[in-house]
């Protein structure tokens, strides 16, 4: 739920307002006052009690924020054995996970005079002078759950609230909340939570404007800038187009005549430069089982050299083979492998460089020539 919240409010940050601003992450602090009602088994008006909060809350999106507080109040209960009430202290400290409805619903708007908001969160109530409920104790009545040291609970709570703006940097706010805890809170046993619910108002001061220049808005003017230049330079370029329209077309032709020109003379070098590479590739064969070099066929591997020494331009890819009618695959793929390294090496030794030179090997995997012929290493100039 919190991700969808806080999702929410990312898509929808310009003000309702004015969207040349934009929703601004700040800081605030809030002080409250009012009553809080400690549930109980008397009257409601003797179970009232003054209420103080301090808080200092950020909010990150439009919708989403946390509130840090700390409050003194005086709780109460009541004894019916003893047929009277007593009272015990204790400071509280909260943190709250904030929700702006108003926001979440209607969308962000830097001047909306009211906004509803709703919250979550937990607290810690650390309660302590508890004597009035120890004497009545100590004459007669069994509070079951009297604690008498210091003692601390933790409590859930939740609220609704709302703030009304007087100005950019104060509002006045009124809120509701409630509090539940251990049953041991007002020392006697109900068998469920004890509840303390307050009714506040105060003021409150944000450190930072909730606004900021809009980015996406900002954006928006620049945009319509360009369109509108653009369309300028297009009537501009329409009136050009129209006085250059005849050399733009001679322009054409004559472009398109050398562009065939260059084609046709790209192809005759494409050509010429196929015919070359072909006529100065080498199938270097070898015997039977043999990864040697015979005299004849490094006499091929020589001009080969000589010719790509003169083309530094053409790179050679040594693709070695196997005869598939003798041996096995395994030793035949090792046998292509160990040829293709030894023509790799006598270009190499002969001044070539690595970089130019490709090496594979395929055993007998693949037969690209006939019978015994496939003994061999296939030179492509490329």
């Amino acid at each position: 739920m919190l991700l969808a919240l806080t999702t929410s409010s990312v898509v929808a940050q310009q003000s309702k307002s004015d969207s040349s601003v934009e929703f601004n992450p700040h800081w605030s602090m809030g002080l409250q006052g009012g009553a809080a009602y400690t549930l109980g088994e008397t009257a409601f008006g003797d179970l009232i009690s003054p209420a103080f909060y301090l808080n200092g809350a950020y909010k990150f999106t439009s919708v989403f924020g946390l509130r840090l507080g700390v409050g003194g109040i005086t709780g109460k209960g009541y004894s019916s054995f003893a047929s009277t009430g007593y009272e015990f202290n204790f400071v509280q400290g909260n943190l709250d996970a904030m929700f702006d409805l108003s926001a979440l619903f209607c969308g962000f708007n830097h001047k909306r005079i009211m906004n509803v908001y709703a919250f979550a969160g937990a607290g810690l109530f650390y309660g302590f002078d508890n004597d009035e409920a120890t004497s009545i104790k100590n004459n007669g009545d069994d509070l079951r759950y009297l604690w008498t040291d210091n003692k601390a609970f933790v409590a859930g709570r939740f609220g609704l609230g709302s703030d009304f703006r007087c100005s950019e940097r104060f509002s006045i706010s009124v809120e509701a909340n409630a509090n539940f805890m251990s049953d041991h809170f007002n020392s006697k046993k109900a068998g469920n939570a004890d509840w303390q619910f307050a009714l506040l108002a105060g003021v409150n001061y944000k450190f930072g404007k909730n606004n900021r220049p809009s980015a996406s808005y900002a954006d928006k003017l620049a945009a319509e800038k360009a369109a509108q230049e653009a369309a300028e330079r297009a009537a501009k370029e329409a009136a050009e187009k129209a006085a250059k329209e005849k050399a733009a077309k001679e322009a054409a032709a004559k472009a398109a005549a050398e562009a065939a020109a260059k084609e046709a003379a790209a192809k005759a070098a494409a050509a010429k430069r196929s015919a070359l590479a072909a006529e100065n590739s080498k199938n270097v064969f070898f015997l039977i089982n043999s990864a040697k070099i015979r005299k004849s066929e490094a006499q091929k591997l020589e001009q080969m050299v000589e010719w790509l020494k003169a083309n530094n331009d053409y790179s050679v890819a040594i693709v070695g083979y196997a005869d598939k009618e003798t041996g096995n695959s395994e030793g035949n793929m090792k046998l292509s492998e160990r040829r293709a390294q030894a023509v790799k090496k006598f270009l190499v030794d002969n001044g070539i460089a690595e970089s130019r030179i490709a090496t594979s090997f395929k055993g007998d995997t693949v037969q690209p020539l006939e019978g015994e012929k496939n003994r061999v290493v296939i030179c492509t100039v490329e």
